[in-house]
């Protein structure tokens, strides 16, 4: 059935065929290496070869847009990050209305295909990956009777995976304290650490009276970024990191130190359950479990200007990243033969493999990955599959799930706040006078791009109404 579909889309799409297609994307093992094995396969089978270009990741965003202004396109195919997707949708062709209407795209998860396809409404990539950050943890230390003791006699609680970012704290400063490091976060420079200061984030600023209040006010696009909120979030990040002494980590060092069983808890993309539990990589393969990223009994109320108690817990989700998509510029040398490769590439069967790989980069994003009980518990052993895949289907199917920062200069805006964190963790500047100054730096951003416009798109993403 499944190569049926992708027979059915190339046969569709293919009315001319080139000799050569010029796919871009970041360097390394994961995300090319898919993007490379599949384009092999892809020649093999069509006729077409396919030549990929990786590029480090820090300079992916200049080459690419340096190609559209200049009027010079970079690929025919291009698989950047979902959150660049508005900085280049004016120079993208759409998605063929025969590959969005296919079971190909409609068995996307919607938190992906729905949120990361489309800009402005309009299908103009398709999801390669899902991305989302979640909780791993050790049940054997968890699970030890003398361990689960010791925390009962210090807190008055049982030793559980953590429902709230206190209780995440805690238990990382109850390890730490027994000589183990409480929990792993990425922290170094161009490591993803922003991604984890938002995950905290997520849950403070998501008030369920006042949509949208992450990053920015929906209404004046002031940055909210230096309220308590994320003051809060950016000292429970660095009481977390402080719990894991030793270098700053990037986010691959997080899911390889902890597979290392150097941790009792670590807090990362999906990657993680791949690599924690693969025998030939993982010192804890079969004593892992997952949680999903806490929330807290107190929300910010941005109205009001004051902490709002909950009558529970409410975590809050985060789409941290969006994960990868694949587009096609208007001026791609063959587009048919482009979209056939990304039409190739997405076959769930490829997809499947893909997001079991530790090494391709490519996470869970598809409704059957989801509910692959037998596959992941091959690949896990049964106990990991199900506390995988639970926390996954939880965390993709909550309607307060927080998308990512997403809207016209997204690079500059993260770079800008990455920074100032960067002083924090170099002891130089205090959360509080670096939240303020990014949040500053936001401002000046924002008025630059332009702040009616940069609100429309704001509201956007978080979806939010946007006046016509």
């Amino acid at each position: 059935m499944t190569a049926r579909l992708v027979t059915i889309v190339i046969l569709a799409l293919s009315l001319a065929r080139a000799e050569a297609l010029e796919v871009l994307t970041r360097d390394g093992g994961p995300i090319a290496g898919p993007a490379i094995a599949h384009g092999a396969e892809f020649a093999r089978e069509t006729g077409v070869a396919v030549h990929v270009t990786p590029r480090p990741f820090d300079a992916l965003y200049g080459e690419v847009m340096m190609g559209f202004v200049t009027g010079s396109p970079p690929a025919d195919v291009l698989i950047l990050p979902a959150d660049w997707l508005p900085d280049v949708a004016p120079y993208l062709m759409p998605v063929p209305e025969a590959l969005v209407q296919s079971p190909l795209v409609r068995g996307i998860h919607p938190a992906y295909r729905d949120r990361q396809m489309r800009w402005r409404g309009q299908w103009l990539a398709v999801t390669l990956d899902g991305d989302l950050h979640m909780g791993a943890y050790r049940r054997d230390l968890f699970d030890d009777p003398a361990t689960q003791a010791a925390y009962r006699a210090e807190t008055g609680h049982a030793l559980e995976p953590p429902r709230t970012w206190a209780e995440y704290d805690h238990i990382a400063a109850f390890f730490h304290a027994r000589g183990v490091s409480g929990t792993l976060e990425a922290s170094a420079e161009n490591g993803q650490r922003l991604w984890s200061l938002f995950s905290h984030a997520a849950a403070y600023t998501a008030h369920p009276d006042h949509p949208g209040h992450f990053f920015f006010d929906p209404e004046t696009m002031a940055p909210e970024i230096d309220n308590p909120a994320w003051v809060r979030a950016l000292h429970d990040y660095l009481d977390a990191i402080s719990t894991a002494p030793g270098p700053a980590l990037p986010s691959h060092g997080v899911r390889t130190e902890f597979a290392a069983g150097k941790a009792a808890m670590a807090l990362d993309w999906s990657d993680i359950g791949t690599v924690a539990t693969d025998p030939a990589s993982s010192k804890i393969r079969d004593r892992v479990g997952f949680f999903a990223l806490p929330g807290t009994k107190e929300v910010w109320n941005p109205a009001t200007k004051r902490w709002d108690r909950l009558e529970a817990p409410r975590p809050v989700p985060f789409l941290a990243f969006g994960g990868w998509i694949a587009v096609v510029p208007r001026a791609a040398g063959d587009p048919k033969s482009a979209w056939n490769y990304i039409a190739f590439m997405a076959d769930p069967a490829r997809a499947a493999k893909d997001v079991m790989s530790g090494a391709s980069g490519f996470n869970p994003y598809r409704l059957s990955q989801l509910e692959d009980t037998a596959g992941w518990s091959k690949l896990m052993g049964a106990q990991a599959a199900t506390d995988y895949l639970s926390v996954l289907r939880e965390s993709l199917s909550a309607p307060q799930t927080a998308p990512d920062l997403r809207l016209p200069g997204y690079p500059a805006y993260m770079a800008a706040l990455d920074a100032r964190i960067g002083r924090v963790l170099a002891g130089e500047m205090t959360p509080e006078a670096a939240l303020a100054a990014a949040a500053a730096d936001w401002d000046r951003i924002t008025d630059r791009l332009g702040r009616a416009s940069q609100r429309r798109h704001y509201r956007e993403a978080m979806g939010l109404e946007v006046a016509p």
